[in-house]
């Protein structure tokens, strides 16, 4: 099972977001699952580099798209032509690829699963035009995603409003062995910030804040480490250097994992006044290397010092009162250090990835578990045509008996005046053929089939894909229609057997004949075009005396291969009109089943949806 994670930015930026989808796809692929990661081509705020195409990174296939307009919502439509083979999508951030794969949601018929990783309330910035935003359009954007993954209790209570039913909570997974039991073993004042210089993390009152800590105690000593973000960097260093503070605040960019992990064996506490955060990944890993956190009073830190049930709370907008709670938790800490630290390892692991990868598998289970749909009274099996070929050869291998109908508009419509070809259909298995049975599960069900099986190309497809050497009847059509699709089948999948063939304007009275012959010839497979209901019926009554264990009902496929009937150009095929050729083709015939039928089917649709 392949899935897709689409995130705008991925490695080599650097931020929480990245490492969320690289250690989730990391533990995915540990799983058992494919994975690949479409992102953007450049690194936001960087010198503007374009990353190559496609690579692998640590096993895990990565694509880039490019895009254009703002990094607050780059425009990359050409994700699109990526998500081909994947089984399950799964989107991260409320932004650009949100909005826009919710309104191709109808072409790319997959399951897909959205992570809320903060929504885009980071900051305060034009914050009424966000609202009015996230309550209109990202409504309506969120109702094409099956799933909705909190990943806080602070973004489950903002998107509960716009989309309660389909809203779960998994909260972030954490790297917890990236700097497992690295923080000093002894006390030591020094702090350490990680994370992006952008306005919402207020580094800036962090640094007033020990301006004020370093006029207590000379011992402070602040790291701040991370990447430039809103050109906030050069500010930054002006105000350490105007503070008096080179000292005792440094600010490092650049760093490797190796680096940063020196720095915190030289720490003792992981610090953030961050006004905004949809959880606090970096908090988490400073306390899995047994760092004490110090943060902001915001709903997500507080959530996780509250479980912990260790850390500081401050209030840093009061720089020198928040100053003088960090003093004194300093001081009252020091004789139980230990103790302290390693509650705070402990603490962490709540969050370690692989429990958050198997929440996430749970949550992908039931979107990718084919379920039958049942539409307008008839229940549909819901197969990719290589999962159905392996079922069709599983049922030879067994000698388990099988019937086979592919379920088109007009195929419902009679079963909805036919109270006993109904019962028939919904015996045997039936699968979907055509654009109206997709629309009709969309309808109903929020998404479509997860292939459109329809008999005239699955058929030729499981003569040439096949794994068993299978023994083949044809009965329908007329006599010299179904001997040249018989000629010509057996010349092209010549690893079968063609044990016979029989033309459908036989009398009733001798179908017992009919039957004993193919019998006789000790065919596997029954192929009968007869036109609906007239196949599934017959073989519903005479499958079992045929001796066979599959029989299939294939409408006019002996006409289209023997070429009888023209069947509609591939571009035709592929937008869904094969039934406006066919209408073309055959009006006085067909108006009434395509014009009439298709408007009652959709009625009825729109009905079983209700």
């Amino acid at each position: 099972m392949k899935v897709i994670h689409i995130v705008r930015q991925f490695a080599p930026a650097l931020g929480g977001l990245e490492n969320f989808v690289r250690s989730l796809a990391l533990e995915q692929i540990k799983l058992g699952f494919e994975v690949k990661v479409i992102t953007l081509n450049k690194v936001f705020h960087d010198s503007g580099e374009v990353l190559p195409a496609s690579e692998t990174l640590d096993e895990i296939q990565v694509v880039r798209v490019p895009y254009k307009g703002s990094y607050k919502y780059p425009i990359a439509p050409q994700v699109l032509e990526h998500l081909h083979d994947g089984d399950l999508i799964h989107v991260h951030g409320i932004d650009f690829f949100v909005d826009y794969l919710s309104l191709k949601r109808w072409s790319i018929n997959k399951p897909m699963v959205v992570s809320t990783h903060g929504g885009f309330f980071h900051t305060g910035f034009v914050k009424p035009l966000k609202q009015l935003f996230f309550h209109t359009v990202s409504r309506c954007s969120l109702t094409a995603f099956d799933a909705v993954v909190a990943c806080s209790v602070n973004d489950y209570q903002i998107f509960e409003s716009v989309c309660e039913k389909r809203l779960q909570l998994i909260e972030n997974g954490v790297d917890t062995e990236k700097f497992a039991n690295r923080a000093s073993q002894q006390m030591t004042k020094r702090f350490l910030f990680i994370g992006r210089f952008s306005d919402n993390k207020r580094i800036d009152w962090l640094i007033e804040v020990f301006q004020f800590l370093c006029q207590m105690d000379t011992d402070y000593q602040l790291e701040i480490v991370g990447k430039d973000w809103d050109n906030n960097e050069q500010d930054l260093r002006l105000s350490i250097q105007l503070k008096g503070l080179d000292q005792n605040v440094r600010i490092h960019t650049e760093l490797s994992d190796e680096a940063i992990a020196e720095l915190v064996e030289q720490s003792s506490f992981v610090v953030s006044a961050s006004a905004y955060e949809g959880f606090g990944m970096t908090i988490i890993e400073g306390m899995a290397a047994g760092l004490q956190p110090v943060t902001s009073d915001i709903a997500s830190f507080q959530r996780i010092l509250n479980q912990a049930q260790l850390g500081l709370i401050v209030d840093f907008e009061d720089r020198e009162s928040a100053a003088w709670h960090i003093h004194n938790y300093c001081n009252n800490l020091a004789p139980d250090y230990q103790q302290a630290r390693a509650a705070a390892i402990a603490a962490a692991n709540v969050y370690a990835w692989p429990t958050v990868a198997q929440h996430f598998s749970e949550v992908y289970k039931p979107l990718l578990s084919r379920q039958d749909k049942v539409i307008q009274g008839v229940r549909l099996a819901d197969y990719t045509k290589q999962n159905f070929r392996a079922l069709l050869d599983e049922g030879l291998n067994e000698g388990e008996r099988r019937i086979v109908a592919f379920a088109n508009a007009h195929t419902i419509n009679l079963a909805q005046k036919d109270p006993n070809y109904r019962r028939v259909l919904n015996s045997v298995t039936v699968v979907n053929d055509g654009v109206g049975m997709k629309l009709a599960s969309t309808m109903k069900y929020g998404r479509g089939f997860v292939e459109n099986l329809n008999g005239t190309d699955f058929v030729p497809y499981y003569l040439a894909n096949s794994e068993k050497t299978v023994k083949v009847f044809l009965v329908g059509a007329r006599e010299e229609v179904v001997k040249r699709c018989f000629d010509i089948w057996r010349s092209q999948y010549s690893q079968h057997q063609w044990v016979g063939y029989q033309h459908g304007y036989f009398k009733a009275e001798d179908t017992e004949q009919v039957c004993s012959r193919i019998k006789a010839a000790n065919a596997d497979l029954v192929i009968v075009a007869m036109g609906n209901p007239m196949q599934e019926l017959w073989l519903d009554q005479h499958l079992e005396k045929t001796g066979a264990s599959i029989g299939i009902g294939v409408g006019g496929l002996f006409d289209f291969t023997a070429g009888a009937v023209k069947r509609a150009p591939q571009w035709v095929q592929r937008f869904g009109l094969e039934w406006f050729y066919r209408l073309i083709q055959e009006p006085k015939r067909m108006w009434r089943r395509y014009l009439v039928g298709n408007a009652v089917f959709l009625f009825h649709a729109w009905r079983d949806s209700r």
